[in-house]
């Protein structure tokens, strides 16, 4: 992997939690993938939880850990509590 001139950079996530909003389709869902791959825990957010249970269960298969978390995130009452999580 290059190491884009920058200092100390590692694609290791393992030990690192990211919090992944919009994951139900496009560039949400393939960051939650690549984060997961890299050994982050994910924590996948968006509207359709039928598709962040699919997501899941697709980074499980694969061997990385995600939980769904349902949220809208254009309701900022509701954010508070998932990035507690």
């Amino acid at each position: 992997m290059p190491d884009f001139g920058l200092p100390y950079f590692s694609t290791d996530l393992r030990g690192e939690v990211a919090l992944v909003t919009g994951a139900t389709s496009g560039l949400g869902c393939r960051f939650a993938q690549v984060l997961a791959s890299r050994g982050a825990v994910v924590a996948a957010t968006g509207r359709r939880s039928t598709r962040l249970e699919a997501l899941a269960g697709e980074i499980s298969a694969a061997g990385g850990t995600c939980t769904p978390l349902p949220l809208d995130i254009s309701q900022p009452e509701r954010l508070a509590p998932a990035v507690e999580y």
